[in-house]
């Protein structure tokens, strides 16, 4: 179990929480406080691994108490609870790592479940750190294994820790090179086993797991800098083929430059870092060398692309956005920009578009959340990036359009158009939107405010009333009647038309019959 501490200043909101069955998520609710001061009093005397505080508080707030808990345990991860929908206090959440941000009135199933997932998050690293433990055997291995993780994750080390390095008979007399790993979470157990197997000859190593599917190689060679670097990277690759051979798993591995003593470890796991870092957008292939991006790396800015799309937004033009933001992704992909600079990029545009609005309509712009600040940060991948990005954009293009701009009902009524002139042809609202230029998303969702109905179903309606015409005429067979009417399946036709109207289509056609002729 994760021991979490809540902290709120409002005793119903404490007293709310503490009734949510934190055991389902795998969490102790070890205790509440009032206040930021009765919390850091809290943590120096046990144990918290989840710090769940509100914000706005008498003393001390939330995000102050987040960064002095952090001084007195740097492991203990945080959720932020707000009533303030503020994007200053999403940017400086996003620089102190906060896991996420709730706003305040909450679900308690929502908050149930992101509590559930970070401690789910909190346990696998734990589990990492066993794994650490299970594969260096001698005390003295697994002291430097530490050491090093520890320097990775820029945690300050102790004198003892420096004495370790120095006297190290890895550190002695070498060329360094560090190398990231980054696999799929269901592979980690069949990728830590092939590491177990590993050996060389020609290179001494050690390798740890910092969690989140990612593996750390330090690579010791007794070669010259470029040799070493070439037999390394000649080794790596060796090993995702192997991989892939024997386990069916695929690994990506970013390798950073070397160094020639241990002062200098910081700076070659920062390199290896930035190279799988590069995967975010490359993700077409599997091995990127530091030295061979280095004097590219993110040198081409987006800034052009970046300024269309506000101009853009300014038309309120959701296909062209679209396209542009493909655009994007085509740049990203051609060029070598670290995924770090490619979301501050994404998120700097989101901001601009929404003050853009709020220019246009002189008044507080709603459409932008911090939550979706903070998701644009937490995206996994370009294509999840763009694809947040775009969300982000369309409502606030739905935010200038307004429910009641003359716009809104146009795009309702060229929709209507386009089915009243195509409904026998295969169509779908991806069609409908591309023809009218609307987002289709926003198509769907105006449609739904509109009719209370999705898009098939609308068109589905139209083809029917088309249909009951049709079927005045006695000339015409059933079948034909469905094919032109849209349906290309006969006994589809018949299932809907019975639905619709409780009778076949040729009972139907029967009581036109029985009609008296005017």
């Amino acid at each position: 179990m994760i021991n979490m501490l809540i902290v709120d200043d409002e005793l119903l909101m404490r007293r709310g929480l503490s009734f949510i069955p934190w055991e389902k998520a795998g969490v102790c609710l070890i205790g509440t406080a009032s206040s930021g001061m009765e919390a850091l009093e809290f943590i120096k005397e046990k144990k918290v691994q989840i710090l769940f505080t509100d914000i706005q508080m008498p003393d001390i707030n939330g995000l102050e108490l987040i960064r002095a808990a952090n001084l007195l345990d740097p492991s203990i991860q945080s959720v932020l609870l707000t009533g303030h929908n503020n994007f200053n206090y999403a940017k400086e959440a996003i620089s102190l790592h906060v896991y996420d941000y709730i706003l305040k009135p909450c679900d308690p199933d929502e908050v149930l479940e992101i509590i559930g997932r970070l401690a789910q998050k909190i346990e696998e690293e734990n589990q990492y750190k066993q794994i650490n433990a299970d594969t260096i055997s001698e005390i003295q291995k697994q002291t430097l294994q530490n050491t090093l993780l520890h320097i990775y994750t820029n945690q300050n080390i102790t004198g003892s820790e420096l004495q370790i390095l120095k006297s190290s008979g890895f550190f002695n007399n070498g060329i360094y090179l560090a190398a990231q790993g980054v696999y799929n979470s269901t592979d980690a157990g069949k990728i830590e086993l092939f590491f177990k197997n590993q050996d060389n000859s020609c290179f001494s190593f050690v390798y740890f797991y910092p969690a989140n599917n990612k593996i750390i190689i330090l690579i010791k060679s007794s070669e010259p800098g470029a040799a070493a670097e070439e037999h390394a990277a000649s080794w790596l690759r060796s090993l995702q083929e192997k991989l892939l051979q024997e386990y069916g798993c695929t690994i990506y591995i970013g390798m950073g430059k070397t160094a020639s003593s241990f002062q200098d470890l910081t700076d070659i796991y920062r390199t290896a870092t930035e190279s799988a870092d590069l995967f975010f957008s490359h993700s077409e292939t599997e091995f990127i060398s530091y030295n061979s991006v280095c004097g590219i790396l993110n040198q081409e800015s987006s800034e052009n692309i970046c300024h269309k799309i506000l101009s853009q937004l300014e038309q309120r033009n959701y296909t062209l956005i679209q396209e542009s933001l493909d655009e994007l992704s085509d740049f990203y992909k051609a060029t070598w920009n670290t995924a770090a600079r490619i979301r501050l990029t994404m998120i700097d545009l989101c901001l601009l578009a929404s003050s853009l609005v709020a220019q246009k309509k002189n008044e507080a712009f709603s459409g932008l959340t911090a939550e979706q600040l903070l998701s644009i940060n937490q995206a996994g991948s370009l294509s999840a990036l763009i694809s947040g990005t775009l969300k982000i954009l369309t409502h606030c293009i739905d935010d200038l359009n307004g429910t009641s701009d003359t716009a809104y009902h146009h795009i309702v009524k060229d929709c209507l158009s386009f089915i009243e002139t195509h409904y026998a042809e295969d169509i779908n609202i991806t069609k409908a939107a591309l023809e009218i230029h609307v987002n289709a998303d926003y198509l769907a969702r105006i449609l739904k405010k509109e009719y209370g109905l999705p898009f098939s179903q609308i068109l589905t309606n139209i083809r029917l009333e088309k249909a009951c015409t049709l079927l005045c005429d006695m000339d015409l067979s059933i079948s034909e009647v469905s094919c032109q009417t849209g349906f290309r399946d006969f006994r589809y036709f018949g299932q809907v038309f019975k639905n619709r109207y409780k009778m076949t289509p040729r009972e139907y056609r029967k009581t036109v019959k029985k009609k008296p002729a005017d």
